[in-house]
């Protein structure tokens, strides 16, 4: 669902994916703004087909237009910027994340997020250092909340934004689910989206994020 707004997408399927969230409850929908190879269709940013600095128009249209469509939809609109399969392109997106921000808010990529999140799973590919500077570069451009996530069972990138996305290998179970929602709250001391806590639709386990304190989740099924 994240890759929504890749231009590889077609119209049809586009929908498609957009009306199955609404269909199983979804009140959220998270997308990515720059994906090299992260999933299907990915290979899409602001720049076009390639990290080139050089902004695509049609792909800016593009993806601007199907987010506001999705809040047209009645849905939140989490804006990740960045996924951990895109090294090449993090790599030469660290050299200036100034200059990404700016193109990203002039081209009102950003007008409609109800949260931006740095990156998925950041400790990949970006140190603490870097992500600060990133979030010092977001905040200058975009007034909302911000995120960060790490790979399963890290948070302490949280300290430098205002969310934590948090994501546990999947198998866990419900009463560990929750205990483990209560502990990263805890920990962090920030709000808790329990981004992913299976790799499929689990409502058991969202149940039991929310009663461990969550306020979000990423594998809702209503």
């Amino acid at each position: 669902m994240m890759n929504i707004l890749s231009p590889a997408f077609s119209q049809a399927k586009y929908e498609q994916y957009r009306d199955w969230m609404k269909s199983i409850g979804c009140n959220t929908a998270h997308v990515f703004l720059a994906n090299k190879a992260d999933g299907e269709n990915a290979g899409y940013c602001i720049y076009g087909n390639d990290w080139t600095w050089t902004v695509n128009a049609s792909f800016c249209n593009l993806m601007r237009t199907r987010i506001s469509d999705i809040r047209a939809h009645g849905f939140a609109v989490v804006a990740w910027l960045f996924a951990d399969d895109s090294g090449a392109w993090n790599k030469k997106a660290a050299t200036n994340f100034p200059q990404y921000l700016s193109d990203l808010k002039f081209n009102g990529l950003l007008s409609d997020a109800s949260t931006v999140v740095a990156g998925l799973e950041l400790d990949e590919y970006f140190s603490s250092v870097q992500v600060a500077t990133l979030i010092s570069a977001i905040r200058k451009v975009y007034p909302g909340k911000v995120g960060t996530h790490q790979t399963s069972g890290k948070s302490s990138y949280s300290s430098l934004a205002d969310i934590c996305f948090y994501q546990v290998k999947p198998g866990m179970s419900a009463s560990g689910i929750k205990s483990e929602a209560a502990k990263v709250i805890k920990a962090t001391g920030k709000p808790l989206n329990f981004f992913e806590l299976d790799r499929h639709p689990n409502r058991a386990l969202c149940d039991a994020a929310f009663a461990g304190g969550a306020f979000g989740v990423g594998n809702w099924k209503g």
